[in-house]
């Protein structure tokens, strides 16, 4: 039997907007096992298929709105876990997504998609690494106790022939990383959204997800997507 059984939401009450906040909404998906949607099976996972994790993700965020934003960008990271060919990043950071030790946020807006490239991140090289530098608008699941960032970075200069796009997670302990929440919206205050600015941000190159952009654009961008869809359908943005 699946983790996360949609019915069993179904029966459970919506959550009243005056008594949720980030943390709680956060731990709502966490506890509803909807992660494991996404999981292969070989490593612990359910396997779903994109169609069932969208779906899933509906009835989840028939509870609450904000709560189906912040499982959209928790998903996206553990996708981009799964797929990215990093081994030693997966093992130590997707267990952390899955129990809720760390929140898991994307560096595009909901409004946009992966659809369109988010402006990238500058890297200044660096022996061994990079600092980075730049702004990130509109990022969900910015959670207090943690989160770790899904970023692609544009590298320059590169070798001739290296891809100049590639794939960053970011923690929110690193120094140069600073937050400014947004409370404009009932939604994107409960999403815990933000603004975030990387001022020489340190970033080493045996941590990147993936050399190459496209290694995860196409995984990505397709269940981004699916899952964008279910919730804009429900008319759950606001």
């Amino acid at each position: 039997m699946a983790l996360f059984d949609h019915r069993d939401m179904n029966a459970v009450p919506a959550v009243p907007e005056a008594e949720s906040d980030p943390e709680a909404l956060f731990h709502d998906v966490i506890a509803s096992g909807w992660l494991r949607l996404i999981v292969p099976k070989g490593l612990g996972g359910e396997g779903a298929s994109v169609a069932e994790v969208a779906e899933a993700l509906r009835h989840l965020a028939r509870r609450h709105p904000a709560a189906g934003w912040v499982a959209w960008a928790q998903g996206l990271v553990v996708e981009a876990l799964v797929r990215s060919p990093n081994v030693a990043v997966r093992e130590t950071v997707l267990p952390d997504l899955l129990d809720g030790t760390r929140a898991g946020a994307v560096s595009w807006a909901p409004e946009c998609g992966l659809a369109l490239p988010p402006k990238p991140v500058q890297a200044t090289p660096l022996d061994r690494g990079w600092h980075l530098q730049g702004r990130l608008e509109q990022v969900f699941n910015l959670q207090w106790p943690g989160y770790v960032v899904l970023c692609p970075v544009w590298f320059v200069p590169v070798p001739q022939g290296a891809p100049q796009l590639r794939w960053t997670l970011l923690r929110s302990e690193e120094d140069g990383l600073r937050a400014d929440m947004d409370r404009k919206s009932p939604l994107r205050r409960q999403a815990a959204c933000g603004d975030l600015h990387l001022e020489r941000v340190y970033f080493r190159e045996d941590e990147l997800l993936a050399d190459d952009a496209m290694t995860l654009r196409t995984p990505l961008s397709v269940l981004d997507q699916a899952m964008r869809a279910a919730l804009w359908a429900g008319n759950l943005m606001k």
